[in-house]
């Protein structure tokens, strides 16, 4: 059973990986994609769809099944030009990345902690991956400054 606080906690994170699939949907629909670009933003795009549902299931009736919109038209203002792809990409993998970290501070199941964890280090793979396509500095391609998400 879970506590009122993790409900909360994977709800919230049940609406970002929503709107993180719905990101790589949009972008997927772009004929300037090569097939390798496709094939690999495919896989990302069904890896979020795998932890929506994964979310979905142990929220269960208290899932709230929607994404952010103010988030989704951010980035898909971010997404308009060509050139923008790979940052808007890395950056939106990264807030998922620090957004679950912190959740994982308060999360009170360890169940559930260690499910949020494993999400993680896929998502890390992912920004790993995208920052190869924007910089060929290591250091700057796997530094993660961004801010996280915390549920309201």
């Amino acid at each position: 059973m879970l506590s009122p606080s993790d409900i909360k906690l994977l709800a919230f994170a049940q609406t970002l990986e929503l709107t993180t699939r719905d990101i790589y949907a949009a972008v997927l629909t772009r004929k300037s994609l090569s097939d390798d670009e496709s094939a690999l933003l495919e896989q990302f795009h069904a890896h979020h769809v795998a932890y929506e549902q994964t979310l979905n299931g142990l929220l269960s009736k208290n899932a709230l099944n929607k994404r952010d919109e103010a988030i989704y038209e951010s980035f898909n203002a971010k997404l308009s030009e060509a050139q923008n792809i790979w940052v808007a990409l890395l950056e939106i993998e990264n807030i998922m990345i620090a957004s679950h970290t912190k959740a994982i501070e308060t999360i009170e199941s360890a169940k559930v902690a260690a499910l949020v964890a494993s999400i993680i280090t896929v998502e890390a793979r992912h920004a790993a991956i995208l920052a190869s396509q924007t910089t060929t500095n290591i250091s700057m391609a796997l530094d993660n400054n961004t801010s996280a998400l915390v549920a309201s």
